[in-house]
């Protein structure tokens, strides 16, 4: 779904209104790459954004397994084992979980800088950018990623590897901390969901407009996160 006055509230609300389960981010018995249609980010990326269908995890989980039912077995070996069935959930539940984080801070970037300067589409996506900010007329493309060793790690990989920042512009890793007390900590709904916060945006312009911010960097960023005193 396209920004449109209101959205960001409506939005906050369905992904406070989610059942978490913590549980999945921990197991990880699926973890070979799902490509080509078996990717669930393009399915996500349908749903929500051209079919405008934000589905609870548990209502993506099933939706996807049904239409991928043949190839799952194919990919699979024919056969579902109850690990890799649980497996399988949690895969898909740790990637929607990051598009909905992702989906928040785009429409948030949205509404603090006007729809007409921000653009997310599939061709951004393929690049490795998950939306773009114009800013005084300069082009910042913005990388969402949670500020763990991990999460570092896989960023400098498709980096060296996977040529993430053809993309005409700067490229921004805009990191996000489950820690509480820092620049881009998450504010987390009742449910416990982690968003993205205004002062985060407000330090990223301003980072920006004093032409602190080099292309895959941020000033006070290292490879273990971010370094900034309040």
């Amino acid at each position: 779904m396209s920004y449109q006055p209101g959205i960001l509230e409506e939005y906050e609300a369905f992904l406070e209104s989610l059942v978490l389960h913590p549980e999945l981010h921990k197991t990880k018995t699926v973890e070979m790459d799902l490509k080509g249609q078996l990717n669930p980010s393009h399915l996500l990326n349908e749903l929500y954004f051209n079919q405008n269908k934000w589905l609870g995890f548990e209502a993506f989980h099933n939706h996807y397994t049904a239409l991928f039912k043949d190839e799952l077995e194919s990919v699979f070996s024919k056969t579902f084992s109850p690990d890799l069935e649980e497996g399988l959930r949690a895969r898909l539940y740790r990637t929607q979980f990051g598009f909905l984080t992702e989906y928040h801070a785009y429409f948030l970037a949205c509404e603090m800088f006007d729809p007409e300067n921000v653009s997310r589409d599939t061709s951004l996506d393929v690049t490795g950018v998950d939306f773009r900010i114009r800013l005084d007329n300069k082009i910042y493309n913005i990388h969402i990623f949670v500020d763990t060793p991990r999460s570092w790690k896989y960023r400098k990989y498709k980096s060296d590897n996977k040529n993430v920042e053809r993309a005409e512009g700067t490229h921004v890793n805009l990191p996000y901390s489950l820690k509480e007390g820092k620049i881009h900590s998450l504010h987390f709904l009742k449910n416990e969901f982690g968003i993205y916060t205004r002062k985060y945006f407000d330090y990223f312009a301003a980072e920006a407009r004093a032409g602190r911010i080099q292309n895959n960097n941020i000033k006070g960023v290292t490879e273990k996160g971010f370094v900034y005193s309040d």
